[in-house]
């Protein structure tokens, strides 16, 4: 009698883990899809095509098309591309209806932590500008309304009394970190700013060019900055990464998040997640950036909700309940 109740209690255990394992088995693996990344001279334009050739040697075709932080959120939200870089401060401002987004962005879901961005505000010494409150009036170049870094470089002014933000500045050019660092080699502006993963290369052909100085954020700017918008964290630029910084500059943090659209299959979701966990040799060894990448980390997501494929390969794993 026992031994008839055990048997069917195996016999049950063991259907329902070939089920599961047939589900896993079926998933579709999606073919191709397509990835919103950002400006070249920032991290993530690099960082995209190595992890698109990671997914496109196992088997998901990846195109990239460039994008900002700001604008890749409402093109996700529009279901114009599977996957984008976004940042944790722009998600949290587009969940809430702030900022740039005059309304709350509906249906934008996240698939994995990528690495943690820092805030670069590149100044001349020339310019004699050591800190925000100094850049009033002052000739800058900034970036497009389409990214994450020009609402990041608002709210530092803000937080140091520039009550109107870039507004109080004469912005003189408008671009990514490349094109943007060109008017300050070329004299035209004092600065530009960059919200990237050090080193970057637009900081540091900058600096082979000039003497530069970067602005450092105090504890009280960014607790002001925190209090408006919980996606900051505090960060710090290692002195001697670029020529002529050698100390080290504190400022804020920004986490680099895969997102995606709610409607996006499951399956969709689930492979692209899987995919680049079960590569996470080859994802760290894409930029410095990534090298300490892990499962854990991947899952860690702030301001939004996991896709529900993401999230079913965080629970077979175990590093989510």
């Amino acid at each position: 009698m026992h031994r008839s109740i055990l048997q069917r209690t195996l016999s049950s255990i063991a259907a329902v883990l070939l089920a599961l394992a047939s589900a896993t088995a079926s998933a579709e693996k999606p073919s191709q899809i397509t990835m919103l990344t950002g400006s070249p001279g920032g991290s993530w334009y690099p960082i995209s095509a190595g992890i698109a050739k990671v997914l496109g040697d196992a088997g998901i075709n990846t195109r990239l098309e460039q994008g900002g932080g700001n604008s890749n959120i409402l093109n996700i939200a529009a279901g114009r591309a599977e996957a984008g870089f976004g940042l944790t401060t722009a998600n949290y401002l587009a969940s809430v209806g702030k900022g740039v987004f005059k309304e709350p962005v509906k249906g934008v879901m996240a698939l994995t932590v990528l690495y943690t961005q820092l805030a670069h505000t590149v100044v001349s010494v020339d310019s004699g500008v050591v800190s925000y409150d100094q850049l009033r009036g002052k000739r800058m170049a900034s970036q497009s309304m389409a990214s994450g870094s020009r609402q990041i470089f608002d709210d530092t002014l803000v937080a140091y009394g520039l009550a109107n933000g870039e507004k109080d500045l004469d912005i003189v050019f408008r671009g990514g970190p490349g094109a943007s660092s060109v008017p300050v080699r070329d004299r035209q502006a004092i600065g530009f700013v960059a919200t990237t993963a050090p080193p970057t290369s637009s900081v540091a052909e900058t600096a082979q060019a000039l003497p530069i100085r970067l602005l450092p954020i105090s504890d009280a700017a960014f607790m002001k900055m925190k209090t408006a918008n919980p996606g900051y964290g505090k960060g710090v630029i290692p002195g001697g990464i670029y020529p002529g910084v050698d100390e080290d500059v504190p400022t804020v943090s920004d986490d680099t998040v895969l997102i995606t659209n709610a409607d996006v299959p499951e399956d969709t979701a689930y492979w692209i997640v899987r995919t680049m966990a079960e590569n996470l040799d080859a994802i760290r060894t894409v930029h410095p950036a990534l090298k300490s990448l892990t499962k854990e980390r991947m899952a860690n997501v702030q301001a939004l909700k996991l896709h529900p494929g993401a999230a079913r390969y965080y629970r077979e794993i175990g590093v989510i309940k």
